[in-house]
């Protein structure tokens, strides 16, 4: 039972007998986001998930499960193999479907392979970063990470198919 005294948000029971269940604090939350924030999370990374329930929503953390970090790799790896398939069916007298890396394939091949590993690669890591977070209250980025390893997979079969009717 609370008194009149506690505020709503401090807890119904004690852990010692010094506190006396009134919160005290000015601010709820008193941590700090920095750049010394990220640079600790790259170089000393200590935590898989949020400890408070505001921080299991949106927590970007400092380490991450390996079959998330496996999405992210198959992804980017994917993405290598589609760029390899695509000029492999190009020189085999195809083309690239997608008008704005036709665009970056027509200036150079150097572009058009930095241009989609960049396209890739960049959201792979937003996505591992942004885990947990829920898209449209429905959907979280990691499943979202699976489906595009999912599309490319999709991808990467159809490639080999024609690659199969290409070379015969």
């Amino acid at each position: 039972m609370k008194s009149d005294t506690q505020s709503a948000n401090s807890p119904t029971h004690t852990f010692s007998d010094s506190w006396d269940g009134i919160e005290k604090r000015s601010e709820q939350n008193r941590r700090q986001h920095t750049v010394y924030s990220i640079w600790k999370a790259l170089v000393a990374p200590r935590r898989f998930e949020g400890r408070r329930r505001d921080d299991r929503r949106f927590a970007t953390l400092d380490r991450y499960d390996s079959g998330l970090c496996t999405l992210a790799i198959l992804l980017v790896l994917m993405s290598i193999t589609d760029s390899v398939f695509t000029l492999t069916l190009i020189s085999r007298g195809g083309s690239e479907v997608n008008p704005f890396m036709n665009y970056m394939l027509q200036h150079s091949i150097g572009l058009f392979m930095v241009v989609k590993m960049l396209l890739t690669a960049i959201p792979a890591v937003v996505l591992v970063a942004t885990h947990n977070l829920m898209l449209f209250n429905k959907i979280r980025a990691r499943s979202i990470l699976a489906a595009a390893v999912g599309m490319y997979a999709g991808l990467i079969m159809y490639e080999i198919g024609l690659l199969i009717i290409s070379a015969s």
